[in-house]
Parts: structure tokens; sequence; C-alpha cells
């Protein structure tokens, strides 16, 4: 690449590392597995402080909620997890795959009461199975039906003992 090419590739500015808004999203990244970033404002951040008074450091919580699968509105249940005051990002092991989860981060006050500073956008985890729906229409062969299930029989078998079987 020569040195002219190089220079039109710079565009000017980059993109900034914080836009100085308050914003918790959540991302489904597998069956059991959910992603969350967020960033707190400057203006909540010196909130949050104020209220905590000098010599108490605000502890942040994440409290991730279970819903139920008909999306009620309300949760069934939730755990917390404890973040550094400097993160901004966490994966989320959750107890249950093809569900609806939403989150909410916080902070304890002196007193000891969970504060909501954000609430995040709700998301269903991926299924971690073959769906139960029968499409009479799109059925397949028998004989392409049992190829398939003698597959996913398999599939806790190693790359070498896998093909062994297949090759039966």
């Amino acid at each position: 690449m020569g040195h002219t090419e190089i220079s039109s590739l710079n565009r000017g500015r980059s993109l900034p590392h914080f836009y100085d808004e308050d914003r918790l999203v959540i991302l489904p990244r597998d069956p059991r597995c959910i992603f969350a970033y967020w960033e707190l404002s400057t203006a909540t951040r010196e909130r949050v402080e104020k209220q905590a008074g000098g010599e108490h450091q605000p502890f942040y919580v994440l409290r991730v909620y279970q819903h139920a699968r008909n999306d009620a509105g309300n949760a069934e249940s939730y755990f917390e997890l404890h973040p550094g005051r400097e993160d901004a990002s966490w994966y989320i092991t959750v107890p249950e795959p093809d569900r609806l989860y939403s989150v909410e981060l916080g902070w304890i006050s002196p007193q000891g009461s969970f504060q909501v500073l954000l609430h995040s956008n709700k998301i269903r985890t991926p299924r971690d199975s073959i769906s139960e729906i029968i499409d009479e229409e799109w059925q397949l062969p028998d004989w392409k039906a049992q190829k398939l299930f003698r597959r996913i029989s398999l599939h806790h078998l190693s790359s070498a003992e896998f093909m062994r079987r297949v090759k039966k």
C-alpha cells in the first residue's frame, strides 16, 4: 500500500471510548450466557458518589432477572453479580436456556438498600435443543431423519471416534 493510499484511510477523529450517556444493553451470546455492557454518565456517577457520602464508595450490583416464558412482565427470580467500579461489561452465565432475561445496574446505599440506576432491554436466550414443533409440510424423508438423528446421537464423541462410527 502506497503512502497516498494509507493517508486516505484516515478520516479524522476516531470513535470515543465513552459517550457520557446512561445505558445498559444485554445481548444473548449462547443458550446459557448473555453479554451486558453499560455506561454511566459523569452526572450519574457524581450523583451516586454524593449520595454515598465521602467515606463510603458506591458498591455496584448487576441484578439479573429471569422472566416467565410467556413474558407475563414480572420476574420469576433474580440473582446478583458484583462488577468492579471500573467495569463496563460482563459475560453472565444464566441458569436456563430459552428464557427471557433482563438486567438492572444499581448500587447498594449506605443503609443497605438496592438503588436502581439503569434498566436493560429484555432478551430471550436461544434454545439448546431441537425444536419440538413438527411441521408435516417440511418433514424429512425417513432415511434423512435416521441419518440426522444418528449424527445427533454421536455429537459427544471425539472427531476420530465419530468418523470411525460414521463409516460403519
